[in-house]
């Protein structure tokens, strides 16, 4: 099975053969030969979508298999793949933000701990016991310059690298240039014990 969201996250309609079927309670389970659709995952938000016009139920990785589960029985061979690209967007302005983010802050700082959970309009860092010189306005500042100037950024087998600059694992998706993003604002700071919450708003 091709994985299309790890190469070319930013296409969100293709067309796909059935490899396997199974019918469950009037809906039905796929396996394509590729996908545009990623596994749901806790961090970023669900992606709605169509196979071939049928609703997409849920999205699951086996082994290394995706499983779609679609509403209806599906009986055709060949099935448009459809998400919203609203969704896909906005899930790789905050998942691409949180990588330079990280590639950044190793430059600088050390930390416990670093993880990220996405909301419908807006990303929260949580860093754990962070240096205590930790200064993220300087982290905004280099975002904002790495997005101006255009910088390549490859993804291969969930690492994300800036390039001469720094790497940092990205098991979610990336765009492949820092403009994409469009824009990086840290909107609250706040020190809770030993975490710091970064909060910010990307891609606008």
């Amino acid at each position: 099975m091709t994985k299309i969201y790890e190469k070319f996250p930013e296409i969100t309609d293709v067309r796909a053969k059935v490899l396997s079927k199974k019918f469950v309670n009037n809906n039905t389970y796929l396996i394509l030969d590729k996908t545009i659709f990623m596994p749901q995952n806790d961090t970023l938000l669900d992606e709605p979508g169509h196979i071939g016009g049928s609703k997409v139920l849920s999205v699951e990785k086996k082994k290394d298999n995706i499983i779609h589960l679609v509403e209806g029985r599906e009986n055709r061979t060949n099935l448009l793949l459809s998400l919203d690209k609203e969704a896909r967007f906005h899930n790789l302005y905050y998942a691409t933000s949180f990588s330079l983010f990280k590639i950044f802050f190793s430059t600088y700082y050390k930390a416990d701990r670093i993880s990220f959970k996405l909301y419908e309009d807006y990303g929260d860092i949580i860093i754990t016991k962070p240096s205590r010189d930790f200064d993220p306005s300087l982290i905004e500042e280099l975002i904002n310059y790495a997005i101006d100037k255009g910088l390549s950024l490859s993804l291969d087998k969930g690492i994300v690298e800036l390039k001469s600059i720094g790497k940092t694992i990205n098991n979610l998706i990336s765009f492949d240039n820092t403009y994409k993003i469009k824009s990086f604002e840290i909107i609250e700071c706040l020190v809770e014990e030993n975490n710091t919450v970064v909060s910010f708003k990307a891609g606008k």
